[in-house]
């Protein structure tokens, strides 16, 4: 009988030592799915916080009548293993290649003054000579941010003579100059 009652104890004590065991690890799973809800919760929201950046902006006559807008094909030969064809559309800007990167990217817009005699601000390539030339000038910011590339503003500048032609330059996002591409023409 003491054997049968040592028995008994040794399995209610192994038994209650398992379940007490069992309850406990299920007690640590519990209280990990709860803190990893909360804190997948909690940093969903402070995503959603950081994502909520102001929607571009614009200039209403941006969306019509804009020299800017078309496909520009740039002519150089490192202009064509980067850009290839620059898309300016409404709402959307578009360049690259395969090789090294395509950029596709919502923008705001900041139209700068022009420049006269045929020079324009912020380091664009200016004519050799001076002349009687007027350059409409536009900086695109990338929107939510910048390329994978590390473009973050483009800046395009047109010579406003009919030549359908077009100087680029890329910056990134502390305003140091990237590239330039003073040799883009519009695509008919």
């Amino acid at each position: 009988m003491r054997r049968s009652t040592g028995h008994a104890l040794l399995s209610a004590a192994l038994i209650a030592g398992v379940g007490s065991a069992i309850a406990y690890q299920a007690s640590g799973y519990l209280i990990g799915a709860i803190y990893g809800g909360s804190m997948r919760a909690h940093r969903l929201s402070a995503e959603s916080n950081v994502r909520s950046v102001k929607e571009p902006i614009k200039p209403d006559e941006w969306a019509g009548d804009n020299v800017y807008l078309g496909r520009w094909k740039a002519n150089s030969t490192a202009g064509r293993a980067v850009v290839n064809i620059l898309t300016v559309e409404p709402t959307r800007l578009r360049w690259g290649t395969p090789l090294n990167g395509i950029c596709d990217s919502d923008y705001s817009v900041e139209i700068l003054p022009w420049g006269r005699n045929g020079t324009f601000p912020d380091q664009l390539v200016p004519p050799s000579e001076p002349s009687d030339l007027v350059v409409g000038v536009a900086r695109l910011t990338l929107f939510p941010k910048p390329c994978h590339t590390g473009d973050a503003v483009v800046q395009l500048a047109i010579p406003l003579d009919g030549s359908n032609r077009m100087a680029m330059n890329t910056y990134d996002r502390n305003g140091k100059l990237t590239a330039q591409y003073p040799d883009l023409t519009l695509i008919r």
